[in-house]
């Protein structure tokens, strides 16, 4: 592979002028631009944009933060993450931008690994999910003035900041409003990971729906679990001996559904002739089950392309308004809510 110094001698100049040509140089004339570049698609040079972020005091990446244990190897394997990760790298390669990912649980703190990249010039912002957000991680960004936009609606803010969520109201408003014009008339919600702000934004958009409906909102039928199945299955059978029993049930994510629909069976009961099912996230495990799940789509690919492009504008003006973005959901009709 050519290195700058293969091509400057071919090319008959210096490595600074070829550096200056890669830079956009304003004081490089055009006939030796058109040269120099010639010579570099002959010789195939790739820059070293490391190189090329020293030289010109500017880094050319972008960390995204995660907090995983060694042996938690689980989370990587999450789609979820993947689809993230991908929608941010998709925007930051369009831009001449690397995608860092830095675990903060692999370094003595949060605050020496941040001083680390931003003292060592490798990145320009960072991107980080609310799991890892804390007070001390934001007044260490803030002290630094590294610019940084957060995955996820926060539960606090210490000072304004710019993030980016699905909209989950929307989604529980999106989720009743089908299930109401489906014909179905006792609603349940069964929701995963108690206390969190999007199962309770969730829960009140299903709120909102049925009041707009004019229809009554029964604390009976609300109900949480630990977002796995077991959890999930023991809830739908404990909402299925009320009297009367729901007709159809909102689940906060497929895992749950899951749960759900093996209680349905050992019931006895029929999907969805007996009671509909509606569940958030619309991986494929949703159109592998029998009857094929109705679906909330979350659009988390979307939610890390507004994230890139949010830090992208942070970086190129670190005084600008700070901003909210949501994410619209989207309804997946399928078999379990269709009479």
């Amino acid at each position: 592979m050519s290195n700058i110094k293969d091509v400057a001698k071919a090319a008959g100049v210096s490595t600074s002028t070829v550096s200056r040509v890669l830079n956009n140089n304003p004081l490089i004339s055009f006939e030796t631009r058109e040269h120099v570049m010639k010579v570099i698609r002959e010789h195939n040079y790739v820059p070293n944009s490391m190189a090329r972020g020293l030289s010109t005091q500017k880094a050319s990446a972008v960390a995204l933060l995660v907090n995983i244990e060694d042996k938690d190897t689980d989370s990587f394997d999450n789609l979820f993450f993947h689809k993230i990760m991908y929608g941010i790298e998709n925007v930051l390669y369009k831009n001449d931008l690397s995608l860092v990912i830095s675990n903060l649980s692999n370094s003595r703190s949060s605050k020496e690994r941040l001083n680390r990249m931003v003292q060592g010039k490798q990145i320009q912002g960072v991107i980080i999910p609310t799991l890892v957000l804390t007070p001390d991680l934001i007044k260490t960004l803030t002290a630094q003035k590294i610019p940084f936009v957060v995955i996820g609606e926060p539960e606090y803010t210490t000072v304004p900041f710019d993030w980016v969520d699905i909209n989950n109201m929307q989604g529980g408003q999106q989720a009743v409003q089908h299930l109401i014009e489906t014909d179905y008339k006792r609603i349940a919600f069964l929701g995963g990971e108690p206390g969190s702000l999007f199962n309770h934004k969730r829960l009140a958009g299903y709120r909102t729906m049925l009041t707009q409906h004019n229809m009554p909102v029964d604390e009976a039928l609300i109900a949480e679990c630990d977002g796995g199945k077991a959890g999930a299955c023991a809830e739908m059978a404990r909402l299925l001996e009320l009297t009367p029993p729901p007709d159809a049930v909102i689940c906060g994510n497929n895992i749950i559904s899951l749960g759900a629909m093996k209680a349905i069976a050992e019931k006895g009961l029929t999907i969805p002739r007996d009671i509909g099912i509606i569940s958030f996230d619309n991986y494929p495990i949703a159109e592998l089950v029998e009857p094929t799940l109705t679906t909330i789509d979350i659009n988390v690919y979307e939610m890390g392309v507004e994230a890139a492009k949010l830090i992208l504008k942070l970086m190129a003006n670190p005084s600008a308004h700070h901003q909210v973005s949501l994410i619209s959901t989207s309804i997946q009709v399928r078999e379990s809510t269709i009479k």
